[in-house]
C-alpha cells in the first residue's frame, strides 16, 4: 500500500495542474489556442534553461557506470525507433507525425514522476541515476525528434538526400533545445563554473517548466475531446510495458546489477512526459494523439508501475 501512496502521491500535482489548466480553458478566463504560445516559451525558454543549468553544474564524481549509461540510451532509442517505424509503415504517418508517435512511446516523465518514485522505492542513492536517465533522455530523443520535424516541415519540402539531411539538421541544432545542454556540457569540460546568480536566474525560470507545460496541456483538453485511438493505446504499451522489458534486457545484457538495474527498469516503466505535447503544440502536429498518450499512460501506471515494482523488488 505505501509504494501505490507514492506513486499516487507523485500522480496527483500532476493531474492538478492539468485540471486547472482545463478549467481556466472551459472557463473563458484564458484560450485554448494559448496552448500554443505557453509551448514556445517551454521549449524554447524554461526548458533549454533548466537542461544547461543542470549539464553546467553537474559533478563528474558519483556517476553511474558506463554499462548503465549506454543500457538507457539503448533502451530509450530502440523503443523510439520501432515505434517510429510501425509509425511509418503500419499507420502510414508522415515523418513529423511519426516522430511524435515514436516520441510519445519511449520518452520517459523522469524529471516530473521519476525521482520522487525511484527515491520512495529505492533510496537517496537513486537520486543520482534518475538525473543521469533526465540529461540521456534529453539529450537523446528530442534532438533526433527535432530534426524528424523539421525533415517534415514545409521549408524542407521539394528538398532529396544530403540537402534534406543537412536541412533538417541545421534547422534541428539552431534549436535552444539542443545547444543549450550542449554549452552546458562545453562548461562543465573546460571547468568554467556558473556563477551563483546565473544559476539562480536559470533555476528561476527553469522551474517554470513542468507547471508551464502541464498548464498548458490542460489548456489544449479544454478545446477537444480525448481520441484514444489504436495508435495511442499502442504508444501506452510502449510506454509502460515495452520499455521496462527493454531496459531490464539490456541491462542484463551489458551487466548492470543491483540498485541502478532496478532504477534504469522503473524509469523506463514511467509514463510518457508532457513535453511531448509541447512539440506537438509548437509544430501543430500529432496533437490529439499526444495529448491522449500522456493521460493514458500516466493513469496506468497507477497499475503498471506498481506491479514492475513488486516484480524488481
Amino acid at each position: 500500500m505505501t509504494l501505490l501512496l507514492v506513486i499516487i502521491d507523485a500522480l496527483v500535482p500532476i493531474a492538478f495542474v492539468i485540471l486547472l489548466g482545463v478549467l481556466a480553458g472551459r472557463s473563458g478566463l484564458i484560450a485554448p489556442s494559448v496552448g500554443g504560445a505557453f509551448s514556445v516559451a517551454v521549449l524554447d525558454f524554461c526548458l533549454p534553461a533548466q537542461l544547461f543549468n543542470a549539464t553546467a553544474t553537474m559533478s563528474t564524481t558519483g556517476l553511474p557506470d558506463w554499462q548503465f549509461c549506454v543500457a538507457i540510451a539503448i533502451g530509450l532509442l530502440a523503443v523510439y525507433l520501432v515505434a517510429l517505424g510501425l509509425a511509418l509503415t503500419l499507420f502510414h504517418r508522415t515523418v513529423d507525425a511519426s516522430s511524435l508517435q515514436a516520441l510519445n512511446a519511449s520518452f520517459p516523465n523522469v524529471a516530473f514522476i521519476g525521482i520522487p518514485v525511484l527515491t520512495a522505492v529505492i533510496g537517496k542513492s537513486a537520486v543520482i541515476p534518475a538525473v543521469v536517465g533526465i540529461l540521456i533522455s534529453s539529450l537523446l530523443l528530442p534532438p533526433i525528434t527535432l530534426v524528424l520535424l523539421a525533415a517534415g516541415s514545409p521549408e524542407q519540402k521539394g528538398h532529396t538526400g544530403v540537402a534534406l539531411i543537412w536541412g533538417s539538421v541545421l534547422g534541428a541544432v539552431k534549436q535552444p533545445l539542443i545547444w543549450a545542454p550542449v554549452l552546458g556540457i562545453v562548461f562543465v569540460l573546460a571547468h568554467i563554473p556558473l556563477p551563483d546568480v546565473a544559476q539562480k536566474s536559470l533555476t528561476l525560470i527553469g522551474e517554470a517548466t513542468s507547471g508551464l507545460a502541464l498548464f498548458a496541456m490542460g489548456l489544449l483538453l479544454s478545446g477537444q475531446k480525448l481520441r484514444a485511438s489504436g495508435a495511442v493505446w499502442l504508444n501506452v504499451v510502449f510506454k509502460n510495458l515495452a520499455q521496462p522489458g527493454a531496459m531490464w534486457l539490456l541491462g542484463l545484457l551489458l551487466g548492470v546489477t543491483g540498485e541502478h538495474l532496478r532504477a534504469m527498469v522503473l524509469m523506463g516503466a514511467l509514463p510518457t512526459a508532457p513535453a511531448t505535447a509541447m512539440f506537438a503544440m509548437k509544430y501543430n502536429v500529432y496533437t490529439d494523439e499526444s495529448e491522449a498518450t500522456i493521460l493514458l499512460s500516466t493513469v496506468a501506471c497507477v497499475l503498471t508501475l506498481g506491479a514492475i515494482i513488486a516484480l524488481t523488488g
